[in-house]
């Protein structure tokens, strides 16, 4: 075992951002070549997201916001959320060069000082992060993603999805919401709608439910059937812009949404946990979002 090192865990500061985000991508990055997923290379874009996101958790979490400095250097950053009852493992990251090396325990311990009745972590292939995930007393659930091309032609006609308001329609978003998870999206809805996140909405006979998409697939879906999940999960990937779409975080009881990914002709394949603890809700037709649950 490496030895431990001596580092000084604080509360994440505003003139923290643009570093702590450069240190987590570079680590996700290195993580993403060992374990076999892919982190694109930070462009403008992706880096001004980064940067929304950490200020985003900074400002409405800030006592679950944590960085690790050595030596005056950012070494490791871990961010929840606490919405309700849910507390959610936003980021945890630690610089390649002190992995292995009791930081990443000492930042969780940290960020979940918030931790209340129920907890969930969307968690990579790192086999150092389940372990860790695991002793901190979470249940690790084996998880699937479906990546590639859109079999444009696989995509059926949906009835009854509409485009949606992050202002008008936010009640209805957070009452499906607290029904699958125990919890609303709340202020989270802020940051989709600033980062550009398009909101469908369906409200028919059968079902009720919201997707906020992206370029690439979802941000975050919800619905009360799986016939509606599929619906809003069809019009998500029409809706997309990017060639290789991705369908993340799917649990083995999201099969609506497994049978959508193979209709469109997109690969399936396992990687990572969803981490629970605590009654978290059935999160079911759910496809949660990887930064906020």
């Amino acid at each position: 075992m490496a030895e431990q090192i001596a580092v000084e865990i604080r509360p994440l500061a505003a003139a923290d951002v643009e570093q702590a985000w450069e240190m987590s991508h570079t680590s996700l990055q290195t993580a993403g070549l060992e374990y076999g997923w892919h982190m694109p290379d930070a462009d403008a874009l992706l880096r001004s997201r980064g940067h929304q996101r950490i200020r985003h958790l900074m400002t409405q979490d800030p006592e679950g916001t944590w960085v690790a400095e050595l030596d005056g250097e950012i070494v490791g950053v871990a961010a929840a959320t606490r919405r309700g009852p849910l507390w959610f493992l936003s980021l945890l990251t630690v610089a390649t060069s002190v992995q292995s090396r009791g930081v990443g325990r000492q930042l969780l311990e940290a960020s979940m000082r918030t931790l209340g009745p129920a907890g969930a972590i969307c968690a990579s292939d790192d086999p150092k992060a389940l372990r860790r995930y695991r002793v901190a007393g979470f249940e690790l659930q084996p998880r699937y993603e479906a990546k590639g091309p859109v079999e444009r032609a696989a995509i059926p006609a949906v009835d009854g999805v509409r485009p949606g308001s992050y202002d008008n329609d936010r009640d209805f978003v957070d009452d499906i919401a607290t029904g699958l998870r125990n919890a609303p999206h709340g202020v989270d809805l802020d940051f989709f709608a600033a980062t550009d996140r398009p909101l469908y909405v369906m409200d028919t006979s059968a079902g009720r439910g919201y997707v906020a998409c992206t370029e690439k697939g979802v941000a975050v879906l919800g619905a009360t059937t799986t016939a509606a999940a599929r619906s809003l999960l069809w019009t998500a990937l029409a809706e997309c812009t990017d060639d290789d779409v991705s369908i993340l975080w799917l649990r083995h009881d999201q099969s609506w949404a497994i049978d959508v990914a193979l209709e469109a002709r997109l690969s399936l394949r396992p990687t990572g946990s969803f981490c629970t603890r605590g009654a978290v809700g059935p999160m079911s037709p759910y496809i949660p979002n990887g930064a906020f649950g």
